[in-house]
């Protein structure tokens, strides 16, 4: 597959799973930091911090994918391989917060709770696409004529 077609495929992918969960979850990641920083009484000491450290992971992974994104986009897969560690620590941080949403929407459908929690599932996992989508372009050597 040549380098246009893939970066049509990653702006399609991108546009139709990572831009409605960066909203999504930019959204949930900034009420749970106002939550945290305005808390009268909602939550105890651990509770927040935990709170905090999912929010600020969850705001790394966005800017580390939208960092990512746009060096491929503007720069291709040669760009991408030579980007240095920090939007990739952003981008695990982000994956990390995205499966702790999965485990708390799998949990709550185990235990009988209702439907209603499927609809987490778009505050940060569709993100988990395009991210391994980009590890992979990083991972995987282009094919021969490709830059």
């Amino acid at each position: 597959m040549g380098e246009t077609l893939q970066r049509r495929l990653y702006i399609a992918q991108a546009l139709l799973l990572g831009l409605p969960a960066l909203v999504a979850g930019g959204g949930v990641a900034g009420l749970a930091l106002y939550v945290f920083f305005d808390r009268h009484g909602y939550m105890a000491n651990r509770e927040g911090l935990f709170l905090l450290g999912w929010a600020l992971a969850g705001v790394c992974g966005l800017l580390g994918w939208a960092w990512l994104s746009v060096v491929y986009l503007r720069r291709g897969r040669t760009a991408l391989r030579s980007t240095g560690l920090l939007p990739w620590v952003g981008l695990g941080l982000g994956v990390v917060a995205a499966l702790g949403v999965v485990a708390l929407v799998a949990y709550n459908s185990l235990s009988g709770s209702s439907w209603r929690a499927l609809g987490y599932l778009i505050v940060g996992p569709p993100l988990l696409v395009c991210s391994a989508h980009l590890l992979w372009l990083r991972a995987v050597p282009a094919a021969a004529g490709e830059s």
